[in-house]
Formats: C-alpha cells, sequence, structure tokens
C-alpha cells in the first residue's frame, strides 16, 4: 500500500509537471502582444522672437548737447532728429527754430546742414550713435558728433565735438 501510494503521487506529479509543461510551452510559442502606440503631444510652438529694440536715429525726440555754448548771441539749446530734424537757439524769450534741409540719418550716424540766414550762419552736424537702440537712460550720450557753425564768408566760427543726451517728446 505504501508502495502504491508513492507510484500514485508521483504519477501525479509527472501528470501536473507534464501539464504545466504543455501549458508554458503554449503560452511561449503564442505571438506578443503589439506594443501600444500612444500619440505624442505636439511641442508647444516657440515663441515668437522678441521685438527688435527702436534704434536710436528712429526715436523722436530731442537731443541736448552736454555743452552749452552761444553763437552771435544766441545759444545753442537742442537738435531734433525726429520727425523733422531742426536745430534750436533761444535768447531771452525767444526761440528759434532752424529746419536742415540737407539731412541724412542712418542707424549708425547723422550728417545735418543747416542754414540759419537770419543770423547769417550755417550749422553742419556730423555725428555717430554710440548705442544704436533708444535707451531709458537720461545721462547716457546717445549721440557724439561735431558741430561746425560758419559765418556766410565760410569762416569757422565755432567746431567742438559734442556729446548728446536725448530726452521724450515735450
Amino acid at each position: 500500500m505504501t508502495v502504491r501510494r508513492r507510484r500514485r503521487v508521483v504519477i501525479v506529479g509527472v501528470g501536473v509537471l507534464a501539464l504545466a509543461g504543455a501549458g508554458a510551452f503554449v503560452i511561449l510559442s503564442l505571438p506578443a502582444p503589439a506594443p501600444v502606440v500612444t500619440e505624442q503631444p505636439a511641442p508647444p510652438p516657440e515663441p515668437p522672437p522678441p521685438p527688435a529694440r527702436p534704434l536710436q536715429a528712429e526715436a523722436e525726440g530731442y537731443y541736448v548737447p552736454s555743452y552749452t555754448f552761444t553763437v552771435s548771441d544766441r545759444r545753442f539749446t537742442r537738435l531734433t532728429l525726429r520727425p523733422e530734424p531742426f536745430v534750436t537757439f533761444s535768447r531771452p524769450g525767444i526761440r528759434d527754430e532752424v529746419g536742415c534741409a540737407d539731412a541724412r540719418i542712418t542707424p549708425a550716424a547723422a550728417h545735418l546742414r543747416c542754414e540759419f540766414e537770419r543770423v547769417g550762419i550755417v550749422v553742419t552736424i556730423d555725428g555717430q550713435f554710440p548705442q544704436r537702440s533708444v535707451t531709458s537712460q537720461l545721462d547716457a550720450p546717445v549721440l557724439n558728433a561735431w558741430i561746425t557753425i560758419t559765418n556766410t564768408r565760410g569762416e569757422t566760427v565755432f567746431r567742438a565735438r559734442e556729446s548728446f543726451l536725448w530726452h521724450t517728446p515735450d
């Protein structure tokens, strides 16, 4: 009887192992399931580039010289490039604005020739913008220029290198 029990246990054990092996073989021989493809979200669009900083040569406003000087009892007080180029002279109680017929303004430089016929002088300004972009610093020179003032005979009355500070329009 013990032998029969052992045989039965061995036969049942071999049968269970055979069934387990057959099941494992069937499972392993099945094709692998196809991978699940999930749609990747599109990357967010790149933000637009920041707008270009406005150029100093295109800024409306006026330029004040760092050193004020007087020619023919008139003080040179300001230079305006935009919207119309002109220079401003002043006397007590009077402000004279002289238009510039010959004006070439580029992002890097400015050349102006302004005739003040009533006084008999010609103002020539040749300058460069050290900072091409507009700055909000009111104490930073934004235009370095040679100012030449000649009289009607062509004699130089005043010539100097000036730094100009920019101010927003009044």
